[in-house]
């Protein structure tokens, strides 16, 4: 969603896809992408992008999630460099990988944590970023718009009005920017917000710099609405 927001931008060029997916690179990047050792040959990653980005465009885009582990690689080959850093309510995070990598419900709080600490990490380290979440983006897509362009001026006006063609919980749909947060969290069942809140209770410190609440399957369930004949 927040690549395709920021692609509304003229003066963006962006990947076709994911750049780790991308045929000339997927063997090494996707080899082991969440392995931390894993010593990535940048220079020719970047070659390949380089010939699919428009080089005409003053600003090219990428968005890869294994590379939230790879910031120190990522300044150190492409300069100048701008990182916009978002993190998700970790329930809702937690049932998407669930979802799609039919994950337990421990193994997707543990991912979730460690992407939570990096993105800490990276929030405190790196200078030239921004931080929001998917709540903030979500609600209020105007705004953070706005954000987005003061930070980095070239982009010009971004288009936060246009519908996208995005996975979600129904599938791949065309919609604006929506959350879809609540849906995904009332998914869960009760054995599955334990399992998920043994780990989260374990990384308080990283709920807290986040600014998320611990929730359990009762105060999930007060806003739906059961309708029934």
């Amino acid at each position: 969603m927040l690549w395709r927001l920021v692609s509304t931008s003229s003066a963006v060029s962006a990947l076709p896809a994911e750049g780790q997916f991308l045929s000339e690179v997927s063997g090494v990047m996707r080899q082991t992408p969440w392995n931390s050792d894993l010593k990535l040959p940048w220079k020719d990653i970047k070659k390949v992008w380089d010939g699919y980005w428009d080089q005409d465009k003053p600003l090219l885009l990428e968005k890869s999630p294994p590379n939230l582990i790879r910031v120190d690689e990522i300044v150190a080959h492409f300069h100048p460099v701008h990182f916009l850093i978002m993190v998700r309510n970790p329930y809702a995070h937690c049932h998407s990988l669930m979802r799609r990598n039919n994950s337990s419900p421990r193994k997707a709080a543990e991912f979730t944590v460690r992407c939570m600490k990096q993105q800490w990490k990276n929030a405190e380290k790196l200078d030239n970023k921004l931080c929001f979440t998917y709540e903030q983006l979500a609600t209020n897509p105007e705004s953070i718009s706005l954000e987005i362009q003061s930070f980095i001026p070239q982009l010009g006006e971004l288009d936060h009005m246009q519908k996208f063609n995005v996975h979600s919980i129904g599938g791949v749909v065309e919609k604006g920017i929506v959350d879809l947060n609540k849906k995904k969290i009332q998914n869960l069942s009760v054995d599955d917000f334990e399992q998920i809140n043994q780990i989260l209770r374990r990384n308080a410190d990283v709920m807290a710099y986040w600014n998320y609440e611990f929730l359990d399957h009762s105060r999930a369930q007060q806003d739906r609405i059961e309708i029934s004949d």
